[in-house]
């Protein structure tokens, strides 16, 4: 039988994601390993390993998650069990900064990553002079230059300039180490609002390459300092990583939701 989760987590204190064997240096825990564990607890048995919990997205160390999903294939003895039961009892061997908020019997054709056909986003930017303390790991920090404040309309028309709804080559927001066959997203949606020093972008695309959040929050930080031009399609143009902004903290992303057409 197919398990598919719905998780939440604050990703403060993991090293992301992906699972990393004890040779790997895991100076934090991993997200997938601690599932895996309460999920053992669980069953009662060791039968499930890591690599077993199928992500719809490896999120860095430091990155939240309001609506990850992930699969995973467990023996048909416990097919007999409450689909119910399942969330509630991995909440209880689970730490208090992830959640299971479902869990559903799926079919086999399902998976967490490959059945997915957009992903959104959310990127919380403190400018303020000092980071809001309720915020601390939870929203990158950018404070204003020379005591003035964001230029919120560049950032916004800086958004503008890039295309949504249209297939674009993000190479120049993309990491050296990212895996992507490709280099082509197509975003849903882009939207930048503002309440006091809290800027909120908010995000979607059929996919995302390794960091093109964070590069383009860097990049528009520069913007809203003025020291860019608030016109992107050039940097897009160009495709190359080395003409964008600086990778921004992970502590402002979060993935909010995973979007199938089914399941």
């Amino acid at each position: 039988m197919r398990l598919k989760l719905t998780l939440q987590y604050s990703g403060h204190p993991y090293g992301g994601w992906q699972y990393q064997p004890p040779n790997g240096a895991p100076l934090l825990p991993s997200i997938q390993g601690t599932v895996v564990a309460a999920l053992n607890r669980l069953m009662d048995s060791h039968t499930a390993v890591p690599k077993d919990l199928v992500g719809a997205g490896r999120t860095d160390a430091g990155v939240h998650a309001h609506g990850q999903v992930a699969h995973v294939d467990l023996p048909e003895a416990f097919a007999h069990r409450p689909t119910y039961s399942w969330a509630e009892g991995l909440n209880r061997f689970l730490p208090s900064t992830i959640r299971c908020t479902q869990a559903l019997v799926v079919p086999t054709t399902f998976h967490a990553r490959y059945s997915a056909v957009a992903r959104h986003y959310t990127y919380k930017l403190w400018v303020g002079r000092q980071l809001r303390p309720d915020l601390l790991h939870h929203a990158g920090h950018a404070p204003p230059l020379f005591e003035t404040s964001i230029n919120l309309p560049a950032m916004q028309q800086a958004l503008a300039s890039i295309p949504v709804g249209i297939a674009t080559d993000f190479t120049s927001f993309r990491d050296a180490e990212c895996q992507s066959k490709q280099p082509v997203c197509t975003l849903t949606h882009l939207q930048l609002t503002a309440e006091g020093h809290l800027i909120t972008l908010r995000l979607g695309a059929d996919h995302f390459l390794h960091h093109m959040v964070r590069n383009l929050v860097g990049t528009l930080v520069q913007v809203g300092m003025n020291t860019r031009e608030p016109n992107l399609s050039g940097l897009l143009a160009a495709r190359n990583r080395t003409l964008a902004g600086t990778t921004f903290a992970p502590d402002g992303l979060c993935l909010t939701e995973v979007v199938y057409t089914e399941a």
